[in-house]
């Protein structure tokens, strides 16, 4: 019995489909996944671009650097030639004071205080830097101010005073067998803390950076500077 050409179409229509599946499926198999996922290779793409992004504007400990100054009474001069110094130089500044609010200067400069002393913490900074000023006596017997510059000494941090100053870091126990120098009506405090005093405008011994005053504010900062390099 012949078959129809009826018949004979539909089995080459049958035939037909069989084999476009079994292709489709092969193609498939060997695809190792199919189709690709733009949106997918889209949100890796953002996601490096954030990472990439959020790196950028992290702050870096390395050019972070902190300037401690009384709450009143701080040498304008001082503050202002070491800190645009080292905002010169590229360091970002930030001001650490016993309370928050505004610092103000011997000469009436007005400064936003970023930190207290209970707050900061050497670890966050490349150097901790004490500024001078008549004010600074306030700042002998307090604890965080010790606490401070002995962290940035034993983490090896660079830790600078200037006028006053240096007393501070000879009551916190840190100039033990150091040479530094200061404002000569403090050269006791030195000597009486283990340190050897020189009377020198700038005094170097190791990470550690004195000066005696505002005359010597250009080279005390171009010091600070080139030991943080």
């Amino acid at each position: 019995m012949r078959s129809s050409p009826f018949h004979r179409l539909t089995l080459v229509a049958v035939l037909f489909f069989l084999a476009a599946f079994v292709v489709i499926s092969l193609l498939s198999f060997f695809s190792c996944g199919g189709k690709e996922e733009p949106a997918v290779t889209g949100e890796r793409t953002s996601l490096a671009e954030e990472t990439a992004t959020a790196e950028e504007t992290l702050p870096t400990v390395s050019k972070a650097v902190l300037l401690v100054v009384a709450q009143d009474g701080f040498q304008d001069i001082e503050y202002s030639t070491v800190r645009q110094a080292l905002e010169g130089a590229g360091f970002r500044v930030s001001v650490a004071a016993p309370q928050g609010g505004k610092a103000t200067g011997m000469s009436g400069t007005l400064v936003d205080v970023d930190l207290t002393l209970a707050e900061a913490r050497a670890t966050n900074f490349a150097a901790v830097i004490f500024i001078g000023g008549s004010g600074t006596p306030a700042l002998y017997g307090l604890a965080d101010a010790h606490r401070l510059a002995m962290e940035a000494e034993g983490q090896g941090k660079v830790l600078a005073a200037i006028c006053l100053a240096p007393a501070i870091l000879a009551r916190a126990g840190v100039l033990q067998g150091k040479k530094a120098t200061v404002y000569s009506t403090a050269s006791q405090d030195l000597v009486e803390g283990g340190a050897t005093y020189t009377g020198a405008g700038v005094e170097i011994d190791g990470k550690i950076i004195t000066a005696d005053g505002p005359e010597a504010s250009e080279q005390f900062a171009r010091a600070v500077i080139e030991a943080l390099r």
